[in-house]
């Protein structure tokens, strides 16, 4: 009887020994809260601005070398701007009559002007038209200047009028361009001849 009761209590001391060492073997639950990630926004950077360089066209070779050229609106030709013809230097002014009056009536002849100014030193105005028009799209322009042996400077000039398809205004107009030659050592030109592409002579109004 004795070593049965030893042996019950020895089983009672067993299983409460395994009990307590399970409690202290169950790890402590933490309610650990996930920690919320910061989502980073990237912003999409600005696009950039494109600076677009366009060169410019090459400019027409003036093969005598005497003077600047730009392409004619109309026509074939190259029509010139400025430059020099022997000792004179000249410059042409296509809106030169634009606003005088006085050159109306005789801007409706086919024919050039010689214009100056009563002083010292002036330059003189070459202005030549083409005569009236009865609509617009023609045009008109300075294709060559040279100076022949005896000194007579000719202007060349180049007339045009609008194709059969071109769109055009109904105002009457009387297409012109001027070229002034400035003072310089030998003065201005006396001698002045105007001819077309076709080397048919202008006549002078003066």
């Amino acid at each position: 009887m004795k070593f049965k009761k030893l042996t019950v209590l020895a089983l009672v001391a067993c299983l409460a020994f395994t009990a307590c060492g399970k409690e202290k073997e169950e790890p402590s639950k933490v309610n650990e809260e996930p920690v919320a990630q910061e989502s980073v926004v990237t912003e999409p950077s600005q696009p950039q601005e494109v600076s677009v360089v366009t060169e410019p066209s090459e400019a027409q070779e003036d093969p005598d070398n005497t003077g600047s050229s730009a392409s004619a609106a109309s026509g074939s030709s190259t029509y010139l701007t400025s430059g020099t013809v022997g000792e004179y230097t000249y410059e042409i002014e296509p809106d030169f009559t634009a606003d005088k009056k006085y050159y109306e009536e005789d801007l409706k002849n086919h024919c050039w002007i010689w214009d100056s100014l009563e002083e010292e030193y002036a330059p003189i105005w070459v202005t030549v038209s083409s005569g009236e028009k009865p609509n617009g799209g023609y045009g008109i322009g300075v294709v060559d200047i040279t100076e022949e042996d005896d000194g007579t400077v000719v202007i060349t000039v180049e007339e045009t009028s609008p194709s059969p398809d071109q769109a055009t205004t109904d105002e009457i107009t009387t297409p012109n361009v001027t070229v002034r030659f400035d003072y310089g050592t030998n003065g201005t030109p006396t001698s002045i001849k105007v001819v077309n592409t076709e080397g048919v002579e202008i006549l002078s109004l003066s």
